[in-house]
Formats: structure tokens, C-alpha cells, sequence
């Protein structure tokens, strides 16, 4: 993943979901041949984080597009709190799958 210091591009953003859309391409061939649900789930898993990464990099992109004038602390700051929304995210849809 880009750093703080890097540009995050288009191109690096595209690259991310097509690796992504192979993985799942990859879990529908594992379902197709019948493999065991451990390993079926481990790689949607897998295609989940990549997806979660690349939606990281989307609003860091405009993150950096919008704000010219923020320190690195400041970025580092935002993608921390960024991380902590993804995962506070899914941990309530979970929880409320669950329920």
C-alpha cells in the first residue's frame, strides 16, 4: 500500500481490484470443484481485505486531493482513524448478522 508520502494513482487503485476480482474468480473455481469450505473461506476472506485495502486507498486518494496543507502526522493521523472506521465498519455488520 502507498505510504504517506506517496501519491496514491488510479492505476494503483485499478491494479488492487483486478488482483481482487482474480481472487474471486479463484473462490468460484474452488466452490466449482468442490473444495472444503475451510479453504473456500479463507480466500473470500483473503478478497475481503484486498477490497477493504482498496477502498482505503480511494478516500486516502481524495483525502490527499482535497487537503494540500496537512502534515504527515496530520495523513498519518487520518489513515489510522480511517483504519479504525473500516474495522469498526464490519465488526458492526457482523455483530448484527449475528444477532
Amino acid at each position: 500500500m502507498a505510504t504517506t508520502e506517496e501519491y496514491v494513482t488510479s492505476k494503483q487503485i485499478q491494479t488492487r481490484l483486478k488482483r481482487s476480482a482474480g481472487q474471486l474468480d479463484g473462490v468460484l473455481r474452488m466452490m466449482d470443484e468442490g473444495r472444503p469450505c475451510d479453504d473456500v473461506l479463507v480466500q473470500l476472506s483473503a478478497v475481503k481485505s484486498s477490497i477493504d485495502k482498496a477502498m482505503k486507498l480511494v478516500i486516502a486518494r481524495n483525502i490527499n486531493n482535497c487537503v494540500d496543507n496537512m502534515t504527515s502526522a496530520d495523513v498519518q493521523n487520518l489513515e489510522h482513524s480511517l483504519d479504525l472506521l473500516l474495522k469498526t465498519k464490519y465488526h458492526t455488520i457482523d455483530s448484527k448478522k449475528r444477532a
